[in-house]
């Protein structure tokens, strides 16, 4: 009893670890001689520059077979070595998020000092995993026509998600926030930052950490969802860090808009209808910078990102009550349609640390300072709430050790601390009730959070920690 006891725990322990490796990208494959006989001790080793390592290595079973877990997105050369044997190198191996490329390898006898050199397309297909799951590099999410570059972005890609729009960034950071949408119906994604869950606690668990696009090297969407390895009924979103790297590197983006840029249709129709009011984006901005490079060139690496984005957006036929604090709406046509704001930091550090040939170990923080103003989405100006989400941290750590060609060891730590206080907007009694016009849906003298008597219970915290 005791003997199971123990089997049954440490097969709870690596059930984790299990799941985890799914999500992590691989190289695996078979090699053989030309008469078609395995190949058992065979060198393996996957070249990149990506790798703080350089070289990742493993060795051929009994059955010719390999496998190198752990590996970053990026481009590859996979090298087979044999004594008695030509070297066979196959080059242009492109890996992305949680995929594993199956490279077979045929080694022709000759000298070592002999290179075969193969090149070809990269695989396209996981022949080791059935979930389904899509990948977009930062290279990807830069040239889309899309206001965020971030998880959102993602779900717009894929079919079967119902999401908030954004035009150009006008809806702002929490305007299209990734925690509401769903997939084919079903709510509750689960939200990753290399690997390791950042949900809110609240509500239906969406992103209190909103990442910084600027850090993330590529994003992961699994929607298989119900699979023996998936640990989420709806979908898993996966964000991947960037590193730094042995040489020096940097960009530096400017985006800028308001009024003066955009048009309008309102016409003497809607005017004489009662719309007198259009919306627009009245600024909007996006300044961002990067920085990575190596402290010690194959040692240590650093990545720094800083992003600062806000935007003021007027919302149509959007007026102040005349008559506040009354149950009745009487739109202030003198003090102009109602606004709303949102500005948004992001300070962000990660080091990457090959403390020996196989120990790493990486650590990452990011600072966060933002606030918002939402509406509701009919709604009188005086009936927005306004959050304060200062400070929004994200702090991670992790290590692994590659024990044998067959053992990972792998440990991390992430701790998410996000602050929600919210208020009323100036000239709003916390005594003002929210009225809702059931006819045409319109909501005025006070936000709809307060009238589930969230706005004035003061600041709220919600810490998340987690590990893999």
């Amino acid at each position: 009893m005791e003997r199971a006891r123990i089997g049954g725990f440490i097969l709870v322990l690596l059930f984790p670890l299990a799941a985890w490796a799914q999500q992590s990208s691989g190289i695996s494959g078979q090699v053989k001689d030309v008469s078609g006989g395995v190949l058992p001790g065979v060198t393996v080793e996957a070249a990149s520059p990506v790798l703080i390592e350089k070289v990742r290595t493993s060795v051929t079973d009994g059955e010719g077979r390999y496998r190198l877990v752990d590996l970053r997105p990026g481009t590859y050369v996979v090298t087979f070595s044999l004594a008695g044997f030509s070297t066979f190198k196959r080059d242009g191996v492109v890996l992305t998020a949680g995929f594993t490329a199956e490279i077979d390898a045929e080694m022709r006898v000759g000298s070592v000092t002999e290179t075969v050199t193969v090149s070809g397309q990269s695989p396209l297909v996981d022949v080791h995993n059935v979930r389904g799951q899509t990948s977009v590099s930062d290279e990807t999410l830069d040239t889309l026509p899309s206001g965020q570059r971030n998880m959102t972005m993602l779900q717009f890609l894929t079919p079967g998600f119902g999401t908030p729009t954004d035009v150009g960034g006008s809806g702002g950071i929490y305007g299209t926030g990734y925690g509401g949408a769903t997939f084919h119906g079903k709510p509750r994604n689960k939200l990753n930052f290399d690997n390791m869950r950042v949900n809110s606690w609240e509500g239906i668990g969406s992103g209190g950490y909103h990442t910084n696009p600027d850090a993330v090297e590529e994003i992961t969407l699994e929607t298989s969802s119900g699979l023996a390895e998936s640990s989420s009924s709806g979908t898993v979103i996966n964000s991947v860090p960037k590193e730094g790297g042995n040489t020096f590197r940097g960009n530096l983006a400017f985006l800028f808009g308001n009024d003066s840029l955009q048009a309008n249709n309102l016409s003497p129709e809607l005017v004489a209808a009662g719309f007198l009011a259009p919306g627009k984006v009245l600024s909007l901005w996006d300044v961002s910078g990067t920085l990575g490079g190596p402290i010690m060139k194959d040692r240590l690496w650093f990545f720094a990102a800083i992003r600062y984005f806000g935007n003021g957006l007027q919302r149509p036929n959007s007026y102040y009550n005349k008559t506040q604090g009354t149950p009745f709406y009487t739109p202030d046509l003198a003090r102009g349609p109602g606004s709303r704001s949102e500005d948004w930091n992001s300070h962000v550090l990660r080091l990457t640390w090959q403390a020996s040939p196989k120990n790493k170990v990486t650590a990452y923080a990011d600072i966060q300072d933002n606030r918002s103003e939402l509406p509701s989405s009919n709604s009188a100006a005086e009936a927005y709430y306004r959050w304060t989400f200062a400070p929004i941290s994200l702090f991670q750590a992790g290590w692994t050790y590659p024990l044998t060609n067959r053992v990972l060891l792998e440990a991390g730590f992430s701790a998410s601390v996000f602050n929600f206080p919210s208020y009323n907007l100036p000239g709003v009694s916390p005594n003002d009730i929210s009225i809702l016009d059931a006819t045409t849906g319109f909501r005025y003298n006070s936000g709809m959070w307060f009238l589930l008597g969230l706005g004035t219970g003061g600041p709220r915290t919600s810490n998340r920690f987690g590990e893999r």
